[in-house]
């Protein structure tokens, strides 16, 4: 599955997940007043009982939706960071500063890429890591996505020289 599939359906759950969120507040809301309100369908406190019941299912189904998110979010970093480190391991060194093939390789692009590939592959990239897209996030997700935008910087900088030079 590529790199770009699964930003598509992780974007499409984000949507799903927000709308759903959505819904729950709305229906806390709806049930937090009436509970509160003086007009009941039963005079009794029965209904009252069943609608905070229902308030409450819904304030932990959307804690429990956050849960799963931030989970997701911290496995699939997990991941990469991991799968980027095994890389560096099977190298002959560290890391160290920014090469050519690399910055292609962080872009996403070959060495026959003209301008406008680069510009287009690097704002792809920077629209599905930017630190603003996960600052509702933990801040190890918030430091992981700003270390990807600087080394998107950085990659896009050292291609577009390269290519205008």
């Amino acid at each position: 599955m590529t790199l770009r599939r699964i930003f598509i359906i992780r974007y499409n759950r984000q949507r799903a997940n927000k709308m759903t969120k959505l819904l729950n507040y709305i229906w806390i809301i709806l049930l937090a007043i009436y509970i509160i309100s003086p007009i009941d369908a039963n005079p009794m406190f029965i209904d009252d009982l069943i609608a905070a019941g229902a308030m409450f299912y819904f304030l932990y189904k959307n804690t429990k939706l956050k849960q799963q998110q931030q989970k997701q979010y911290s496995d699939y970093y997990r991941k990469s960071n991991t799968g980027r480190q095994s890389k560096q391991d099977s190298t002959a060194g560290p890391q160290g500063p920014l090469t050519l093939d690399r910055a292609y390789r962080v872009l996403g692009i070959n060495r026959d890429s003209t301008l406008d590939e680069i510009n287009r592959a690097y704002k792809e990239k920077m629209t599905k890591t930017h630190p603003d897209k996960v600052s509702h996030l933990s801040e190890e997700l918030q430091e992981k996505a700003k270390e990807l935008t600087l080394e998107l910087n950085a990659a896009y900088d050292l291609v577009k020289r390269y290519k205008k030079g």
